[in-house]
């Protein structure tokens, strides 16, 4: 069980960034962040998309970050923080090997829901 937040944030970080080699681009890479989007161009209802938050990890006080893009993803039945504009995740303080679990889940199928959506 992980309880420094440094390396927790390490962690979920090393198990994030081979996304960057699926079609993301790294926005923020920094001592306590670290987030990815998808710059793909699209146009959604009539609006045109240059960018789009995919997945961030960051330390922020006592707790390490997780979000994850909701747009058009339910997070019911799922037990998430709210973080607002289309965002949603963890809060962590303490990482064993079932809570990784959890997020590296979590991520894939946001990943997957980006395929599906073309966004990437």
């Amino acid at each position: 069980m992980k309880t420094d937040l440094v390396e927790i944030f390490q962690t979920i970080r090393a198990g994030v960034q081979p996304y960057a080699t699926r079609g993301y681009t790294v926005h923020e890479n920094s001592e306590n962040g670290y987030d990815l989007y998808s710059e793909k161009n699209i146009e959604l209802d009539g609006e045109k998309v240059t960018e789009r938050f995919f997945t961030g990890v960051y330390i922020n006080g006592d707790v390490v970050e997780v979000k994850i893009n909701t747009d058009e993803f339910s997070t019911e039945n799922h037990d998430l923080h709210d973080f607002g504009d289309h965002k949603a995740g963890f809060k962590i303080s303490t990482l064993d090997d079932a809570k990784l679990k959890e997020v590296e889940i979590l991520v894939e199928i946001i990943h997957t829901n980006f395929k599906e959506k073309e966004w990437i």
